[in-house]
């Protein structure tokens, strides 16, 4: 898992690694009912929430030239961006007890892990259109490696 090719920032600033201890991951585990993967947390450590510059992905079986984007990854620490928890008051009821939101679209959507029986796949939660979910990766690794540049903003 490449983290540092998406060159995550806030506003051209390298996103620090979060420099906290384990217990804010075990507050957020306990909130989803569920361990969070070592792949996420290992993002976290090393880039704490931002702006990717590369964070353009097709759901699977979607059509490649019709692509999503990750505007923003939640933060654990003091990042301008939204913090982790935040989100889960804001989305936790709505995207499920055992899910993780990660991150959103430009357009407020949800790109969550699915942590229900063990599970780690990631998916896109759309709200503007009927709460419809489309699966994005087997897990968080995948859903990293699989992120690309999109054309339309080359």
């Amino acid at each position: 898992m490449d983290i540092k090719r998406l060159n995550v920032n806030f506003g051209g600033t390298p996103s620090p690694g979060y420099q906290g201890g384990d217990a804010a991951f075990n507050d957020v585990a306990a909130l989803v009912h569920s361990a969070l993967p070592s792949s996420y947390i290992d993002f976290i450590k090393e880039a704490d929430g931002g702006h990717p510059e590369i964070g353009s992905f097709a759901p699977v079986g979607g059509d490649a030239g019709n692509l999503f984007d990750i505007d923003l990854f939640y933060s654990f620490g003091d990042s301008p961006g939204m913090n982790i928890k935040a989100a889960l008051a804001r989305w936790g009821s709505i995207l499920g007890q055992n899910a993780l939101p990660i991150g959103r679209d430009g357009g407020g959507n949800q790109i969550y892990i699915d942590l229900t029986n063990g599970g780690q796949s990631v998916w896109i939660f759309l709200h503007d259109e009927e709460n419809h979910r489309l699966k994005i990766a087997n897990d968080f690794e995948a859903f990293i490696d699989l992120l690309q540049e999109n054309p339309d903003f080359i």
